[in-house]
Parts: structure tokens; C-alpha cells; sequence
């Protein structure tokens, strides 16, 4: 980058595992960033699973990073069915710690949102996460599901995407989709480690 007279604008700890579990290592990561590349906290995004209390203890930090949590589902049991860190700290103590945390760092909070069609992408869905997020401060980054061997989940069109965040919208819950990259060469968010699992002969879950 240097060479190209270039630098380095944002960092996010997403994708290597869950970011919150190696806590200690990814804060020493974030702080040398931080300090020592000079890239601002603010640039800086930590996503996580939902581990509650790791998300509390984040907010006492004193560190304005950005906080992305993967939520996919509006109620605990679609929300355990896919993902089952839920059973262990459901949806109205996540959403407490994301306001917790919100009100110790003044950031908005992100909520990723896997669309899946004919699972969590129709008008009641929407509904749900509306109610569940109205007066929050925070935005959903919605993303059509990456086509992943092993799962018959498909992507949402593009006009129920758009009607998705049209009904968020209603609630003042802002939204955007984003742009899928990487998907012809297994590079998708979930597809790389699929094709490594088929190959190691393990399962895996579709998010």
C-alpha cells in the first residue's frame, strides 16, 4: 500500500472465528492499531456472535470501536434454530447489552442480517425486527445469502430485499444491502469454510 502511496482506512475483526471469544488478544490488536498504524477507533469494527457479557464489558472499555453483531432472526426460537449462542444469551439481553453499549460510546450499532428467501425475508419478519429495534441506535446490513454446497437456502430477489428495508424504514430502523463480492471463487461470507468442511469431510452450519 505504501509503495501505491497508499493506506490502510478501516480494519474488522470478522470471519476468524468469533472476535469477542479471543478477547484479550483482539483488544491488544485493536489498541496497537490504534496506536502504533494510526488507524482511529472509530474506523476500527469488533463483530460478534453476541457474547453478552463480553459486549458489557466492551462498553466499559473506553474504546469507540464499532460493534457488529449477527443477529439473522427476530425471536429466540428462529434465532436458536440457526444459531445456538442464543440458548445461552437470547435476544432481549442482547439487545440490552447493545443499548448498554451504545450509551457508554455514543456509536451506533450494526445488526448483519443474512436474508434467506422464504425464511426471514418476508413482510412479518420485518415487522418483527422493526418492533424489535425501534428507538435503538443502530443500522441493518442486510446480505443475500452466499449459495453455500450443503445448504438448499437461497438468496433473497432483490425487490423483496428492497421491500424488507422499505418496512424497516416504517419503524425508523435504517437498512442497506450489501454487495456480495467474491462469490465465484468460494470467497462468499460462510463459502470457504464450507468448501474446506466437504473437503475434511465435517459438517456445517448454514450461518
Amino acid at each position: 500500500l505504501i509503495a501505491k502511496g497508499e493506506r490502510l482506512s478501516n480494519v474488522v475483526f470478522m470471519g476468524m472465528g468469533e472476535p469477542l471469544g479471543n478477547y484479550h488478544n483482539v483488544l491488544t490488536a485493536v489498541r496497537r492499531i490504534n496506536e502504533e498504524v494510526g488507524i482511529g477507533a472509530r474506523h476500527i469494527t469488533i463483530s460478534t456472535v453476541g457474547l453478552v457479557p463480553r459486549i458489557h464489558r466492551l462498553a466499559e472499555e473506553g474504546i469507540q470501536v464499532k460493534l457488529a453483531v449477527s443477529l439473522h432472526a427476530a425471536t429466540d426460537k428462529q434465532r436458536s434454530a440457526i444459531m445456538p449462542v442464543n440458548l445461552r444469551f437470547p435476544i432481549a439481553d442482547l439487545i440490552d447489552a447493545c443499548r448498554e453499549y451504545i450509551r457508554a460510546t455514543g456509536r451506533r450499532v450494526t445488526f448483519e442480517w443474512a436474508l434467506i428467501a422464504g425464511e426471514n425475508d418476508d413482510e412479518a419478519t420485518a415487522r418483527e425486527l422493526g418492533v424489535l429495534l425501534t428507538g435503538l441506535l443502530c443500522h441493518v446490513n442486510l446480505i443475500p445469502l452466499n449459495p453455500t454446497a450443503g445448504y438448499n437456502g437461497k438468496p433473497t430477489r432483490a425487490a423483496d430485499v428492497n421491500a424488507f428495508i422499505k418496512v424497516l424504514g416504517e419503524y425508523g430502523v435504517t437498512a442497506t444491502a450489501r454487495v456480495r463480492r467474491g462469490i465465484d471463487i468460494d470467497a462468499g461470507c460462510g463459502q470457504l469454510k464450507a468448501k474446506v468442511n466437504r473437503a475434511l469431510g465435517r459438517g456445517g452450519a448454514p450461518i
